[in-house]
Formats: structure tokens, sequence, C-alpha cells
């Protein structure tokens, strides 16, 4: 079994959005004559700069070995011993609920790959979710 790899479909979007807030932040730093209006560059610039930096790497790897989950905030990596199950949880919400992919520790946990999430309608799953969960289900058998 090799090791695949799945992105989130929103990477670019992620991407583009860091880059227009490094942009503004640039711009606002520029105008900036006092030290107190270089408050605001902070806020629109470091969360610029981490979905610059992290949104290429967005996303799940997974083969023989296990697990490895990036998310926007860090990395987390599961061995396939470690994993009981892996299922599709729903995040309810007023409008639309969000699909994502969930693992099912051994230790009684569970992990939720969040950036890889998708929305759905009423009563119908995310395909794009429900595929992404067969394949993690698939290699974790076959590695087990």
């Amino acid at each position: 079994m090799r090791v695949r790899k799945r992105r989130t479909a929103w990477a670019l979007g992620y991407f583009l959005m860091g880059v227009a807030c490094l942009l503004v932040a640039g711009v606002m730093a520029a105008g900036a004559d006092r030290p107190v209006h270089l408050i605001p560059v902070v806020i629109v610039g470091v969360p610029g700069a981490l979905l610059t930096l992290r949104a290429p790497r967005l996303g799940v790897c997974y083969g023989p070995a296990g697990v490895r989950y990036s998310g926007l905030f860090g990395t987390r990596t599961h061995a396939w011993a470690d994993i009981r199950e892996v299922r599709v949880a729903v995040l309810p919400g007023t409008v639309y609920s969000s699909d994502v992919p969930e693992l099912v520790l051994a230790s009684g946990g569970t992990d939720q790959l969040l950036m890889l999430g998708g929305h759905s309608w009423g009563r119908t799953r995310n395909r794009r979710i429900t595929r992404l969960v067969a394949d993690l289900e698939a290699a974790r058998a076959a590695a087990s």
C-alpha cells in the first residue's frame, strides 16, 4: 500500500486570503506614523502569515504506518494501531451542518479532522467526506 495524500478543497482560498491579509497589513504598516497604528497591522498580519504558510500543507496523508493530519494550527500523527474506527461526524448548525472525518482512537477519545470538513444540507451527506472516510477506513483495515 502506498502513501496517499488528500488536500482540503479550500487550500487555495485560504492561501489567497492569507496573501490578501499580508498585503493589507503591508499597506497599513507603510502608513503607520505612530506605534499605536501598528496594532491593526499585527491583528491582520499574523493571521495572514499563518494562512499563507499553513494553507499549502492542509490535508491528510495516510499509508501503511498510519495517518498524518496537517491542520491550521499544527500536525498530528496517529498509527493505525491507535485507531479503532474512522467515521463521519456531523457538526450541527442552524442553517446547514458540517460533515468531518473523525478518528475514533483506541484510548476512547476522538480526533476530528476539521480542516477537511464539508458542508451538507438537510439529511444528505457530503459525498467527498464520505469517500475520504471510506478510503481511510479501507487503509486502516488493510494495515491491520
